[in-house]
């Protein structure tokens, strides 16, 4: 959920910080306060279109910042899979800063990222309904996924989806085979001369890098020569004296000495290990002199000859020698199965047959738990909306067949009958104003929990609405809270008093310039800025005490 919000040079915001509560918070305040200007700052942190006039006069950019905690399973999911991490006390960050010239900065947690993954985690964290939005709620091609969320059945979801998957990639693989007949020859003859190319290099894992190795020494070897002669004279050469002789040197000294005391006997045997040792490295070296190239310059030309075949090869066939083979491999299959088609094409006709079965099994099992689902969907929204003062509206779960897709074989679309005769007609085209925002409250307060949404924004849904239905619509919003974080931003004197924070919107002049401040009130305050509401403009004992008691019942 949204722990806090920084919101700098919005509109009439210059900088500004809130803190939530983890539950319902209600914003109120005068007309032109600013409420809307701190849901368009939610809404720019959730990737949402920022234009020009949002920025603050005088100012050349914005800058929105959000701290989320308890962030939900689906959140953290798509986190991960988008290489998010949380930090360690499992808190979100996302800030977002947009210029006067359009360009901006995303950041989530300590990455930079591009604005569409903002736009494809936010959904996920916060969800606004606006009477006027076109909500998630209010696109079919969401509902069935609302649908999927409210059945729980995840798990059948799987099992088909793995199963259409695998179905598709067997009737890809015989698409591939499956092709006309002077296509597959060409698609033949291609191979064949792919597969001949290859072959006759005789190409070796690791060969590029010894050839390389190899060159790099045939271009030195005069250094090399010079520089192995210098080693073996050195340690066992027959010009001057060496490092051997002096050893020899040495050992009969010691064989002198040892005749005197046998104290000096034990190093003979390890001088002469020493040689031996020496004369090793000695003839090893001299054995890498490169004498036996005669002809170092035509030894070089062969390997760069062999080293512009497997470029070649590589720009062909794959970016090093192993990809090279391994698309031979493929080549080989591939070869095969074209020219064994009748074979490969039945046994594919098989597989695709038995998984096609298994597809069917799947999508109806998956059919039958969105139909149950849409059954109790339909009796949930509808009980919500008899509460909402809403009797004669009926919800309704349509469920079509379709054409088997990754997401199943039925289209599912929300339908709603506002007034009895009329017939049902999609959510998408029903009426606006309260009628709407009612039915939007009833479906999400049935969904809240299922979808996992951590906060929800209401944004001035009561309008057009008054009296005991508002005061059900608070409590509605007092029990969604219990599931999700609630925002409100309202008019209405019943939702509010039910919120468990309370934040006025408010306005006032610094340096001729106006500033909005928003601030938490307290229970004293809280009752003043109720009343206000009630009263309109002049408070009186009487709006003060009505606004104590809706403060203090919680009830309707």
């Amino acid at each position: 959920m949204l722990q806090s919000i920084h919101i700098e040079n919005i509109a009439l915001i210059k900088k500004l910080d809130i803190d939530l509560s983890p539950a319902f918070c209600a914003f109120t305040g005068e007309t032109g306060a600013g409420k809307s200007i701190i849901i368009d700052s939610i809404g720019v942190l959730c990737g949402g279109k920022v234009s020009k006039e949002l920025i603050r006069n005088g100012e050349d950019y914005l800058t929105v910042e959000g701290v989320f905690c308890d962030v939900g399973v689906r959140a953290c999911e798509k986190c991960r899979e988008l290489g998010i991490e949380l930090d360690e006390d499992g808190l979100l960050y996302i800030s977002r800063t947009v210029k006067t010239d359009g360009k901006g900065v995303v950041r989530i947690g300590t990455k930079q990222v591009p604005l569409s993954i903002l736009k494809e985690l936010s959904p996920l964290l916060i969800n606004i309904h606006g009477q006027h939005d076109n909500q998630e709620l209010l696109v079919k091609e969401k509902h069935r996924k609302l649908l999927d969320f409210f059945a729980e059945n995840e798990e059948i979801y799987n099992e088909y989806n793995t199963l259409f998957a695998e179905y598709c990639s067997i009737k890809r693989s015989l698409d591939e085979i499956n092709v006309d007949e002077s296509e597959k020859l060409r698609r033949i003859e291609m191979l064949k001369f792919q597969i001949n190319d290859i072959s006759l290099l005789k190409l070796k894992k690791g060969e590029e890098d010894e050839l390389i190795e190899e060159k790099k020494k045939l271009l030195n070897i005069e250094k090399l020569a010079k520089n192995a002669t210098i080693v073996s004279e050195s340690l066992f050469g027959s010009n001057g004296v060496s490092a051997c002789d002096c050893i020899d040197r040495a050992v009969d000294a010691l064989r002198n000495l040892s005749k005197i005391s046998d104290d000096y006997s034990k190093y003979i045997d390890t001088l002469n290990d020493i040689k031996s040792e020496l004369i090793d490295i000695a003839e090893t070296v001299d054995d890498g002199s490169y004498e036996e190239y005669s002809n170092p310059g035509a030894v070089l030309d062969k390997i760069e000859n062999r080293l512009d075949e497997i470029t070649k090869a590589k720009r062909k066939y794959g970016g090093d020698i192993e990809s090279v083979l391994e698309y031979l491999d493929k080549a080989k299959n591939e070869l095969d199965e074209l020219e064994n088609y009748d074979r490969h094409s039945e046994k594919l006709r098989i597989r695709l047959s038995e998984c096609g079965e298994k597809v069917k099994r799947a999508g109806a099992k998956l059919t039958e738990s969105r139909i149950n689902a849409g059954d109790k969907l339909k009796n949930s929204i509808e009980k919500q909306l008899k509460y909402l003062d809403m009797p004669g509206v009926k919800f309704k779960v349509s469920i079509n067949t379709k054409a088997f897709s990754k997401d199943g074989a039925d289209d599912v679309e929300f339908f709603i009958m506002t007034n009895s005769g009329e017939g049902y007609s999609p959510l998408s085209k029903t009426a606006s104003g309260g009628e709407l925002s009612r039915i939007m409250l009833a479906i999400k307060s049935v969904i809240a929990e299922k979808d996992g949404v951590d906060t929800l924004i209401f944004d001035e849904v009561d309008t057009g609405i008054s009296g005991k239905t508002s005061r059900k619509i608070g409590l509605m919003m007092s029990d969604i809270s219990k599931v999700s974080q609630v925002l409100c931003v309202t008019h209405s004197a019943q939702i509010c008093s039910v919120a468990d924070s309370h934040y006025l919107v408010s306005k006032h002049t610094d340096n001729d310039r106006t500033v909005t401040n928003v601030n938490l009130l307290s229970y004293d305050d809280r009752i003043h800025e109720t009343a206000r509401i009630i009263a309109g403009i002049d408070i009186t004992e009487s709006s003060l005490s009505a606004a104590k008691e809706l403060i203090d019942s919680k009830t309707l």
